[in-house]
């Protein structure tokens, strides 16, 4: 039953991520992509403090080092993909976020030991093959978004499976999985808080005006999109395969998709459609 249930709870935060594609394309125009992540992952860890704030203060020195590990692969793969994004359609980067699929029984292999199966093998074939026909390289180039955005699914990959392997072995202890919520977020204000700084030394704009949509956006981004999934991720991913979870998680481009032409009005070509 935990495994059955677990499984649902992926699927329902893998919806919520899916609606991030179009709420971030719409807001990165008016700030930037180093500064909106700062923003939704500083609103994160102020509401996840403000919960979790004694499970922190009891994590011991392996669980912090290994929160922070998660934190810099989680929020290296945000940044790529809202940089990203500044360059590519929702839709199309939401489909090579889907990718890490791809990844996830390569890099489950190298962590764990674990066999990469035929069936595997075959998915992955499929997923290339569908990403191929969806962003028409040969017709249009290597757009340099989709790459950022491919590096991103690598990251998240990695994390994916880190995290089922460590959260496995706390699986009794529920304040340290708290507590690896909390760092992860701390992990990737820290992150963007670099870039926010990089872009400034740049000569970059890094005004912000907070109007409505751009809070809707961060109020979205912040709780139902880092501090329900994150927790939910960290909380019951280990009861699911890593590889199982990411079949789950490959549900987002298409429901990023349907999103992006519902709320942006994006549209495809027949080719992208099938």
């Amino acid at each position: 039953m935990k495994r059955h249930t677990a499984e649902f709870l992926l699927f329902v935060i893998t919806i919520l991520w899916a609606g991030t594609f179009a709420v971030i394309k719409t807001e990165i125009t008016d700030v930037r992509p180093s500064m909106f992540v700062l923003l939704r992952f500083a609103t994160a860890s102020v509401i996840a403090l403000a919960i979790w704030w004694r499970a922190v203060a009891s994590l011991d020195t392996r669980t912090v080092k290994r929160g922070m590990i998660l934190g810099f692969l989680y929020g290296v793969g945000f940044l790529l993909q809202t940089m990203g994004l500044t360059m590519t359609t929702a839709s199309t980067s939401a489909f090579i976020t889907g990718t890490m699929v791809v990844f996830v029984p390569i890099v489950h292999r190298f962590v764990d030991g674990a066999r990469v199966k035929l069936d595997h093998i075959a998915s992955i074939a499929l997923v290339l093959l569908g990403l191929g026909l969806f962003t028409a390289p040969e017709a249009q180039g290597i757009n340099p978004g989709d790459v950022l955005t491919l590096l991103s699914a690598i990251c998240w990959a990695v994390y994916l499976t880190y995290i089922d392997v460590w959260t496995s072995e706390l699986r009794d202890d529920v304040q340290k999985q708290n507590g690896l919520v909390v760092l992860q977020f701390l992990a990737n204000v820290v992150l963007a808080a670099i870039g926010v700084r990089y872009d400034a030394a740049s000569g970059v704009a890094m005004s912000v005006s907070f109007d409505r949509d751009l809070l809707i956006a961060l109020g979205y981004c912040a709780v139902l999109a880092s501090v329900i999934p994150t927790f939910v991720q960290t909380r019951y991913q280990q009861y699911t395969h890593p590889v199982r979870a990411g079949v789950i998680f490959a549900v987002e481009p298409l429901a990023a998709a349907v999103i992006a032409w519902f709320l942006i009005d994006e549209t495809f070509t027949m080719r992208q459609i099938i």
